[in-house]
């Protein structure tokens, strides 16, 4: 199973909507908060594609998965005096504003994603290698979140987490935590079966450096773009698919066709998506 920090979560689907044939005629919808620049636009658009084509569609279009990754960026932004690795190597200031600027547009465009009951979030991780920083773009369902949290209350309220808190301070304190409670808080983020969730946590638990990673199998669900590698989890190598996998392939499967039937319709010509229009259609 993959997940944030060191071992990023991999996971997500897709779901859909009910355009009608005239949408092709229309504007864009707007997103709220401050006017994007052109190309600010069109990056909000291809993150949003990006992600109804990979496994966040389970987050954006069904309730399979409270939250779901988008895409993660790597910037040259952490400094030598933060990160032990580049202490003793040369800083490129001009390097990292560069980064910075690239940082910014990307922000400028998640604050401006806006759709009901979803909010986009760019996460900066824990750890750094070399001077880069990992920051993942995620989407999460507030009302997922909710019910996760309520489904799992004893392990989340240790740190004081009620149902309703706001995912992003939720995410910004157990990214920082330890490793076992860091894997089992995104394991149930991202929507795996607890019995996965326990597994994934146990074989880090008994990982030891240089001696390979606990025997497993990888549970496959497909989305648009691939039938394997994007909503993916980790089972022991010797156990076969439980009812609670089996239920969540089934789940899976009419969303991810609902979508590529609504998808053509807010084909452009040059084959860019019209992603916000299919999503705030979706969602009415």
């Amino acid at each position: 199973m993959k997940t944030p920090s060191l071992v990023l979560a991999a996971t997500l689907l897709l779901s859909a909507c009910q355009p009608t044939a005239h949408l092709s005629s229309r504007r864009a919808p707007s997103m709220g908060g401050p006017t994007l620049s052109a190309a600010d636009e069109r990056l909000a658009d291809s993150l949003l594609t990006l992600a109804l084509d990979n496994e966040a569609l389970y987050t954006l279009l069904g309730d399979l998965k409270p939250m779901s990754s988008v895409t993660t960026l790597y910037l040259p932004v952490a400094r030598p005096d933060s990160v032990p690795a580049t202490r003793h190597r040369a800083f490129d200031a001009t390097q990292q504003q560069a980064a910075l600027a690239r940082l910014a547009r990307y922000q400028r465009a998640v604050d401006a994603l806006h759709f009901p009951d979803l909010s986009f979030v760019l996460l900066p991780f824990r750890m750094a290698d070399h001077g880069k920083r990992a920051m993942q773009i995620n989407v999460y369902r507030h009302s997922g979140v909710r019910k996760m949290i309520a489904a799992n209350q004893e392990f989340f309220g240790q740190w004081g987490f009620a149902p309703e808190v706001a995912p992003s301070v939720l995410l910004a304190t157990i990214e920082y935590e330890e490793r076992p409670l860091r894997y089992r808080a995104y394991g149930y983020l991202f929507g795996y079966p607890r019995a996965a969730v326990d597994f994934f946590v146990m074989a880090g638990e008994q990982q030891q450096p240089g001696k390979g990673i606990v025997p497993r199998r990888f549970f496959q669900i497909p989305v648009h773009s691939a039938r394997e590698g994007h909503f993916v989890y980790a089972l022991p190598k010797d156990q076969s698919p439980s009812d609670a996998d089996s239920a969540l392939y089934h789940r899976a499967v009419p969303v991810l066709e609902r979508y590529r039937q609504l998808r053509p319709r807010y084909q452009r010509a040059d084959g860019s998506l019209r992603a916000r229009e299919l999503l705030l259609d979706a969602s009415r």
